[in-house]
C-alpha cells in the first residue's frame, strides 16, 4: 500500500524519462503503443512506419525519435492515450515545428473540452516545473474572448446532469480551503506542486463521470486557486491559462459568484504586469457578472479590487466611491451572510487595508497611514502575506509625508520583515524590494541594519529582476 499523502506528487523512479512517465501513466504497454503509432501512421500518413515495441523501450530509457514526423504521431498517440495533450516538447523531442504554444489560453463552449484542456495544462504543470517559462509570456488582450464569452453567456451550462456523488464537490472544496489557508501563512512555493497534484487528479477523475454544477463549479474555485499559486510564483503565463480555465469551468457551473471572483483575479494579474487600463476593464467586468448574484462580502471583494484598479489609474473619485461601497458591503455581511466558504476570509481588516493601500497609491500617504494602522488592529494572525504586504505599505506611507518619519518607518519595516519570515511569496518580495529601494534614500545606520535583516527576504524579488521576461 502507498504511503503518500492526498496531493503530494508521486514518487519517480530515479532517471526516469518523461514519456516513460507518461506512458505508465496511460496504462499502455511497449506493444500496445507500437501498433497504435503505426496504425495512427497509416491512417493520417498513408505510410507504413513499421515502429517496434524495442523502439518503444528505447524510448522509455532515453533515446529520441530521429525523425520529427514519428515524434508528432507518438506525442499525438500519446495524447489520446491520456485524454490529454500533448507536444513533442513536452517529451523533449523536436517535432516537425515549433507552434506556439496556446494550451489553455482559450475557453471551451463545452464543459467535457474544459476539462480536457485542465487536464493537459495541470499535466504538464505538473511533470514540467519550467513549463510555460522560457519564450512564453502573459498575453493581456487573451483574456479579452473569455470574458465576452462570460458576459454574454454564450458558454454551455451544464443541465440534466445526474445527482452529483455523495461529497464530490465537498471534498474538492474541503481540500482546497485547507490549502488556502497554508498559503496564507507560509506562502506559494510551499505547497504549489501540492495543489497541482490535486488538481490533475480530481480533473482527471471528474473526466469518468458526467458533469455535475457543484463539481464543476468546485473545481473552478481550485482552479483560480491554482492561478494565484501561480501568480504568486512568478509564472504568470501559466497563472493566465488557470485563470481562463477557472472562468470556463464557473460558467458551465451557472456560478456568477466565482465568474465575478476569477474575474477580479484577472484584474489583479493584469495590474501586478503593469496593464492599468486592463485591470480595470477586468474589474468592472467581475461586477458586471457578479453584482446582482453576489452577497455582501463577495460584493465588498469585487468592490474592494474596483478600488485599486480605479487608484492605480488615478481615478481619485472613483476609488473613493469603489471604496464607500465596499465598506458598506463589509458593514452588512457577516454570520448570516451566506457567503461561499472561498470568500470566509474577507473582514473589516481587509477593507482597511484595502483603503490604506489605495489612498498610497493616490499619493494620501496620511490617510494611508490612518487605514493602514486600524487594519493592523483588525487583521487576524494567520493573515501573514497580507499583513506583511500592509506593514510595508505602512512604512512607505511614514517615508512619504511631508516630513518623513524614518523611525515610524523601520518599525513598521521590521514588523513586515518578521510577518514574513515563514511567507514564500514573489508579491512580498517585491512589496520589500520597494520599501528597501525608499528606506536607501536615507543612508544611516539603522536603516544598513534592517536591510541586512530583510536581506534573504530581498533575494527573490532581485532575481525576478535579472529574468523580468520569464513567465
Amino acid at each position: 500500500m502507498s504511503n503518500r499523502m492526498p496531493g503530494e506528487p508521486p514518487e519517480e523512479p530515479s532517471g526516469t524519462t518523461m514519456f516513460a512517465r507518461l506512458l505508465r501513466e496511460a496504462g499502455v504497454s511497449d506493444t500496445r503503443f507500437a501498433c497504435q503509432v503505426n496504425t495512427r501512421a497509416r491512417q493520417q500518413r498513408q505510410i507504413e512506419l513499421g515502429l517496434a515495441r524495442t523502439t518503444v523501450g528505447h524510448w522509455r530509457r532515453g533515446m529520441r525519435p530521429r525523425d520529427p514526423m514519428v515524434a508528432e504521431l507518438a506525442a499525438a498517440e500519446m495524447s489520446a492515450a491520456l485524454g490529454y495533450p500533448v507536444l513533442p516538447t513536452d517529451l523533449g523531442w523536436r517535432g516537425e515545428s515549433y507552434r506556439h504554444d496556446d494550451l489553455g489560453l482559450t475557453g471551451a463552449n463545452v464543459p467535457v473540452e474544459t476539462l480536457r484542456t485542465l487536464a493537459g495544462l495541470s499535466g504538464r504543470d505538473l511533470r514540467r516545473r519550467d513549463v510555460l517559462q522560457e519564450g512564453t509570456a502573459f498575453i493581456a488582450t487573451a483574456f479579452a474572448d473569455p470574458v465576452l464569452s462570460s458576459l454574454t453567456g454564450v458558454i454551455d451550462r451544464i443541465t440534466g446532469s445526474e445527482q452529483p456523488a455523495a461529497g464530490s464537490g465537498t471534498l474538492v472544496r474541503d481540500v482546497t480551503d485547507t490549502f488556502r489557508k497554508l498559503d496564507a501563512k507560509f506562502g506559494s512555493a510551499e505547497i504549489r506542486p501540492q495543489v497541482v497534484t490535486f488538481l490533475h487528479d480530481q480533473t482527471r477523475a471528474a473526466r469518468e463521470h458526467r458533469p455535475n454544477p457543484d463539481l464543476f463549479s468546485a473545481l473552478a474555485e481550485l482552479t483560480q486557486f491554482s492561478g494565484w499559486l501561480a501568480q504568486d510564483s512568478r509564472r504568470p503565463a501559466l497563472a493566465q491559462r488557470y485563470y481562463i480555465q477557472a472562468l470556463s469551468l464557473a460558467e458551465h457551473a451557472d456560478d456568477a459568484m466565482l465568474a465575478g471572483r476569477v474575474l477580479s483575479g484577472m484584474s489583479d494579474q493584469a495590474a501586478q504586469l503593469d496593464h492599468p487600463r486592463q485591470s480595470l476593464a477586468l474589474a468592472r467586468a467581475a461586477l458586471n457578472r457578479s453584482l446582482s448574484h453576489s452577497t455582501y462580502t463577495v460584493r465588498a471583494m469585487l468592490y474592494d479590487k474596483h478600488a485599486w484598479a480605479l487608484a492605480r489609474n488615478r481615478d481619485e473619485a472613483g476609488c473613493r466611491r469603489a471604496l464607500d461601497r465596499m465598506d458598506a458591503a463589509i458593514s452588512r455581511g457577516g454570520a448570516g451572510d451566506e457567503s461561499p466558504p472561498w470568500a470566509g476570509h474577507y473582514n473589516a481588516g481587509d477593507a482597511a487595508e484595502c483603503r490604506g493601500h489605495c489612498m498610497l497609491l493616490l499619493g494620501r500617504a496620511r490617510e494611508a497611514q490612518e487605514r493602514l494602522l486600524e487594519a493592523r488592529a483588525l487583521q487576524r494572525a494567520a493573515r501573514a502575506r497580507t499583513r506583511s504586504y500592509a506593514e510595508a505599505d505602512l512604512a512607505l506611507t511614514y517615508l512619504r509625508r511631508a516630513s518623513p518619519d524614518l523611525e515610524g518607518a523601520l518599525e513598521a519595516g521590521y514588523r513586515a520583515v518578521r510577518t514574513a519570515g515563514q511567507v514564500s511569496s514573489q508579491r512580498i518580495a517585491r512589496k520589500l524590494a520597494e520599501l528597501d529601494t525608499a528606506l536607501g534614500e536615507h543612508p544611516t545606520v539603522a536603516v544598513r541594519e534592517w536591510r541586512e535583516q530583510a536581506r534573504p527576504m530581498l533575494e527573490p524579488a532581485r532575481r525576478a529582476a535579472g529574468g523580468q521576461g520569464a513567465a
